[in-house]
């Protein structure tokens, strides 16, 4: 039974409210704000809303009690008014209090509530719901040299106004022509217009030609809108340093779980709709370039509006990573690498590094692709047309392709061979053991295994074969020789040492090298084979140059640096968060004495005066120090790994650099053996 006191009316109601009794407090309200059909009315509410909307906004408010008080009425025949002061008490936001006016009106001799949303909050209205909704974070850039590499950026949006488009069918035959939209699929977007809005078609910021928006513009009923209806990541370079920077995409629902569980309890979760980074810089630093969601809770129009914010988290933009590449030197790199490795059956990694400092100034893995590809969804036949080109320009070679370091790696066992006392600078192989080429040791019992071939040379250099000799014409046997004096767990121990058994630290990961396989048992000819550069070694282009900066860094290998900082916008200041520092990886690999020793050898190697591997190097305003290699791929006899390492010597440490080339190339391209040299010098020159 209803109350008939208008007094009663107003207490019960305020009664029920208080304790949750929402269905009874509905009961009280007037026949004309009342729903009792399906459909929605203006100005009506069913039960079911009713209910929901207060249960809604306790549970978004976290509202825990709500206290009534001030009740004032003034009373007529017909109508009466009250007033009242409502005070909620939130767990989210504190206690906070609204002043809501209302109307009573007499039916049938009885008093009921002419309800509005401002019985619950004072600026509430027909049509307006109370809404929490997430604030996205900008992603952070990531930039070189002030250069934008990674960015987020609006798109570009091509929407319709309904109502000032006077004819439907002649719109859509102009339009249809501009966007080359299918007619049918247009006009199913003008149907779904939302508030005298339709969104037509979205492009990405490079797709949209000016001609197509002078042509569009011209058409009554058409907009165009620049960044307010989508974002998008986009690689301004894109494909410069592609397999560096990586790219964003879809989340995959194997990652969803591992990388909620990463998240503190502040940050939001990510979803099945969220972008991470996937590979790359984007995918190593996915936590720092996010940003943290922001949140909101506010009363939201009908029409989209916020009419009252209640709470607001701001969001926190992702920090920008500033990368301590040289964009100029690096646009460099990657056009030699377009010129000197062209078709499709060349391939390659550089690494430009300042070997004191470890940063680095230019790094490349060839062939490379276009990040914007894999960030806007890349099509099944794009994708399938880069699996199947023959150079795989998906492989980053510079850090994740392991291969053999080939005569590179005597300057190592030379260094070894010296530190361990097995060699002097002056010793010499007695030659008369070498027949046509041919070594095979006499000193190793039953030598059961193919003899040690020496590299061909043309033009030797008079005199014994001795290490400067042997290092200019990267002589196999004299540094098998050196191997087997050292013995395998001193030639082990030193190469370990060197770093030659686990990954380099880096900015994304590297691949671990090798000395042997686990599973191999060490022979004489093993030890031999390492020696020069071949038997079961490998290694990432990355590491070999980061462990020959040991030769320019007085014996210490540093950890190879790619980021410079961290930024963020802080109100008007754009600073600092965190500055990455200079690191030592491993110190004293190398014995000073070593290097004094080996330097003006490593230098005679690239002399153009003297015929060592490395005479058509010819760096102009510098002089250099390097060693060449040339290894197998596997069983591949087809293909051959092309090594160019070397640093300038005698320069202040600004202009410290070394260089590391590694080309695969057709074996026995006599055109394409040199190409590392042509890759190497303008990058080496002062």
């Amino acid at each position: 039974m209803r109350t008939s006191s208008c007094r009663a009316v107003v207490d019960d109601y305020i009664s029920y409210i208080q304790n949750g009794e929402y269905e009874a407090a509905y009961d009280l309200l007037a026949s004309d704000v009342q729903n009792l059909t399906e459909t929605e009315k203006d100005g009506r509410i069913t039960k079911a809303a009713f209910v929901q909307k207060y249960k809604g906004i306790a549970e978004v408010l976290e509202i825990t009690a709500v206290e009534y008080g001030n009740v004032a009425l003034e009373e007529g025949e017909i109508i009466s008014k009250g007033s009242c002061d409502i005070l909620y008490h939130s767990a989210l936001i504190g206690d906070f209090t609204e002043h809501c006016s209302f109307i009573l009106m007499r039916e049938d001799g009885r008093w009921f509530i002419e309800w509005t949303p401002g019985m619950i909050f004072a600026d509430m209205r027909w049509g307006d719901t109370v809404r929490k909704a997430s604030v996205p974070a900008s992603r952070g850039e990531i930039m070189a040299d002030s250069e934008v590499l990674a960015m987020t950026a609006g798109t570009i949006t091509v929407y319709a106004v309904p109502s000032k488009i006077a004819d439907v069918e002649l719109f859509v035959a102009q339009v249809a022509r501009l966007l080359d939209m299918n007619p049918d699929k247009l006009r199913k977007a003008l149907e779904k217009a939302y508030n005298d809005m339709a969104v037509l078609k979205t492009y990405y910021t490079d797709e949209f030609e000016a001609s197509t928006e002078q042509q569009l513009l011209s058409v009554d009923g058409i907009g165009v809108d620049y960044g307010n209806y989508g974002t998008q990541r986009e690689y301004p370079y894109g494909s410069l340093m592609a397999h560096i920077i990586g790219y964003v995409g879809p989340i995959e629902e194997s990652q969803l779980e591992t990388l909620n569980a990463a998240l503190t309890s502040e940050q939001t979760p990510y979803n099945t709709d969220s972008l991470v980074g996937r590979l790359g810089l984007e995918r190593q630093y996915e936590s720092a370039l996010r940003g943290q969601e922001g949140s909101i809770i506010y009363i939201r129009t009908a029409g989209g509006n916020n009419r009252r914010t209640f709470y607001e988290i701001p969001a926190k933009n992702g920090s920008d990573i500033n990368l301590t590449i040289d964009i100029e030197l690096q646009t460099e790199l990657e056009e030699l690498l377009d010129l000197a490795l062209y078709g499709d059956t060349t391939a390659g990694a550089v690494v430009v590094m300042n070997p004191v400092s470890g940063c680095i100034d230019a790094i490349a893995s060839y062939p490379s692709y276009d990040l914007n590809l894999f960030a806007r969804g890349i099509s099944k036949t794009d994708y399938n047309a880069l699996l199947e080109q023959p150079n795989k320009p998906l492989i980053n070679r510079v850090t994740q392709g392991l291969y053999p370091p080939g005569s590179t790696m005597k300057a190592f066992t030379a260094a070894a061979a010296l530190d361990k006392g097995v060699l002097t600078p002056d010793y010499a192989f007695d030659d008369s053991q070498i027949e046509k080429d041919y070594w095979t040791p006499e000193t190793y019992g039953n030598w059961i295994w193919t003899p040690i071939k020496r590299t061909h040379i043309n033009y030797p250099i008079a005199g014994p074969l001795n290490m400067r000799k042997a290092l200019i014409h990267s002589d196999n046997i004299y540094f098998a020789n050196a191997a087997l004096l050292l013995g395998w767990e001193p030639f082990r121990d030193y190469m370990e040492n060197l770093g030659f058994t686990e990954p380099i630290p880096f900015d994304i990961a590297v691949a671990k090298p090798q000395l042997i396989n686990e599973q191999t048992e060490v022979s004489y000819k093993m030890l031999a084979d390492s020696g020069y550069g071949q038997g079961e070694i490998l290694t990432a282009p990355l590491q070999l140059a980061a462990m020959f900066s040991a030769f320019a860094n007085d014996g210490d290998i540093p950890v190879p640096r790619l980021i410079e900082g961290f930024y963020e916008e802080d109100g008007f200041l754009y600073r600092a968060v965190e500055h990455e520092e200079s690191a030592i990886w491993k110190y004293d690999v190398i014995s000073s004495d070593a290097i004094m020793t080996l330097t003006p050898m490593l230098e005679d190697v690239v002399d153009p005066t003297i015929n060592g591997t490395g005479r058509n190097l010819k760096v102009r305003g510098c002089t250099v120090a390097a060693k060449t290699g040339t290894a197998e791929i596997g069983n591949d006899k087809s293909r051959e790994i092309s090594w160019f390492v070397g640093y300038r010597t005698g320069v202040e440490e600004k202009d410290e650099r070394l260089v590391l080339v590694m080309a695969e190339i057709p074996t026995g391209d006599a055109e394409l053996t040199s190409i590392k040299f042509e890759i190497a010098r303008p990058l080496l020159e002062m």
